[in-house]
């Protein structure tokens, strides 16, 4: 294991100043983004980063969430019992070439593709690097402290799970850190790390307490705008902790790297068929028309140079990696959860749920008589005007809507006893399109020292009244200059049922003559 002084010096522009070194974590359920603990433990950093180079995360199980606790993950084969360090890796990929040319000697080409050939060729690379004498790294790193066991966040380097991997006494052996980790997922007394004792933690045989050294930092998460911690502590999960919706990192990605590749490293992304930009690639991204200093340009060709380290135009693709040897289930995203709908989703299940209600109450209505159907809608070429002065005619609303139609009809609602304006009307229009045109500019117009509002109209007066009539055997009138065909006329109202519009208040059951009108 080389030490943290062969890292590369980074950043001479800006004072010396080292840059953070994180990577983010895309899952199933959202993105987190964690900073290194490159201080503490270099070496295991270093190696995690290579790793990720690698593209040995890619769809990676999260295959153990204990509530309240944390998430295990980092493991191809999703059981616990796999992974390896990127020295294991580059060990296996650099002695097995000849085996593998063999092997491709042997592949019937008529029967396995391309995709097929790729993925045997993983699992055949899986069971020699379980062999392989450099697959773990030794147990060397920063201990988290009490305060830290009990932090949501944490970012904590595994050794190997399973049953292979215990001594004669049951306990694990150590300095078996290959490619797994866990994260915390709550904070406080008793919960993360604090206390944690189970048969895959390391523990003193003497006492009761956790063994702070069987936690050996690796970072903590510092951006999770998703909630993506509370969500994989709140999974469902079987009685081993998988959770039976499968979440996954889709993807692990390099923020800053500012090691060495370690000999070999070339070899293993090309037989993984990982091509790293080049820092020329990178100009194709800038616009023909930009401009710049000589001194942004250097600064520029520098940070391209850094981002070629491990950006790549291609990567393996799989669904879940070749070594994974448990059942794959359900993915989780496929899963819409009742707690993880958003506001907008939420008010349409609202809306739906009201239309269905008031679609309900339609039907009610129109088998005991009381509208003609279920389905009846305003109509959309009327508008209803509201805050006229009381002293405003129909003529006039007539002759001031003239503007978006000649034949524009206004009716005026009024009191059918002392026949004075109740200050709102109704204005219909030969089409929709006269309608709407009227609505957007007349609404907060000035009439009579009034500002009038305008809105479209929701009353069913006029279609109740057609099936009223035909209810009654009554033939319509042929004309609307007759008061008792006006529709929204409140002196009819006591013929053909109760107004969908009038104001109730002002409406008595008994007959009178057409001189109110």
């Amino acid at each position: 294991i080389e030490s943290n002084a062969n890292a590369v010096p980074i950043n001479h522009h800006h004072h010396q100043k080292t840059k953070r070194m994180s990577i983010l974590l895309e899952t199933t359920l959202g993105d987190l983004i964690i900073d290194l603990d490159i201080e503490g433990s270099p070496h295991l950093c270093r190696n995690l980063l290579k790793l990720i180079k690698a593209r040995y995360y890619t769809n990676v199980l999260i295959y153990n969430v204990q509530p309240g606790r944390f998430f295990q993950s980092g493991d191809p084969r999703g059981d616990g019992t796999g992974g390896s360090s990127i020295y294991g890796l580059i060990d296996v990929y650099s002695s097995s070439d000849k085996a593998n040319a063999d092997a491709d000697t042997h592949t019937d080409t008529d029967t396995d593709t391309d995709a097929d050939a790729a993925r045997n060729n993983e699992k055949h690379k899986d069971a020699l690097i379980r062999k392989s004498q450099k697959r773990f790294l030794k147990s060397e790193g920063r201990s988290l402290n009490p305060v830290e066991l009990r932090e949501k966040g944490r970012m904590v380097a595994m050794e190997m799970m399973g049953a292979s991997n215990k001594n004669n006494n049951g306990q694990y052996v150590k300095h078996t850190i290959g490619s797994q980790f866990l994260i915390t997922t709550q904070s406080g007394k008793s919960k993360a790390l604090d206390g944690f004792q189970n048969s895959d933690s390391h523990t003193d045989n003497s006492s009761n307490t956790t063994d702070n050294n069987s936690y050996l930092s690796l970072g903590k998460v510092v951006e999770d705008d998703n909630e993506v911690l509370a969500k994989i502590d709140g999974a469902y999960c079987d009685h081993h902790g998988r959770p039976h919706a499968d979440i996954r990192i889709i993807r692990a990605h390099i923020l800053h790297d500012p090691y060495n590749d370690p000999e070999g490293m070339s070899h293993l992304l090309s037989s993984r068929g990982i091509q790293l930009m080049q820092p020329s690639d990178f100009h194709n991204f800038k616009s023909s028309s930009q401009s710049s200093q000589s001194s942004t340009n250097d600064k520029d060709g520098h940070d391209h140079a850094e981002c070629a380290k491990w950006l790549a135009t291609s990567s393996p693709q799989w669904e879940h990696p070749p070594e994974e040897i448990v059942e794959p289930r359900i993915d989780a995203s496929q899963i819409i959860m009742d707690q993880d709908l958003d506001e907008e989703e939420e008010r349409k299940r609202e809306y739906e749920a009201q239309k269905k209600q008031d679609k309900s109450r339609a039907v009610i209505l129109e088998m005991v008589g009381d509208i003609a159907s279920a389905d009846m809608k305003p109509p959309d070429n009327v508008l209803f005007v509201c805050k006229l002065n009381s002293v405003t005619t129909d003529e006039d609303l007539e002759l001031i809507f003239s503007r978006f139609d000649t034949n524009a009809k206004a009716e005026i609602i009024r009191d059918y006893q002392t026949g004075e304006s109740l200050q709102y009307a109704f204005i219909e229009f030969t089409t929709s399109k006269e309608c709407n045109e009227a609505y957007f500019k007349m609404n907060n117009a000035l009439i009579d020292d009034r500002r009038i509002k305008v809105d479209f109209s929701q009353s069913v007066a006029k279609v109740w009244n057609k099936y009223a009539q035909q209810k009654r055997g009554i033939k319509p009138k042929s004309t609307r200059s007759s008061s008792n065909d006006n529709p929204y006329n409140p002196n009819n109202q006591h013929r053909n049922g109760p107004p969908r519009h009038y104001n109730r208040n002002h409406h008595h059951h008994h007959h009178h003559n057409n001189n109110n009108n």
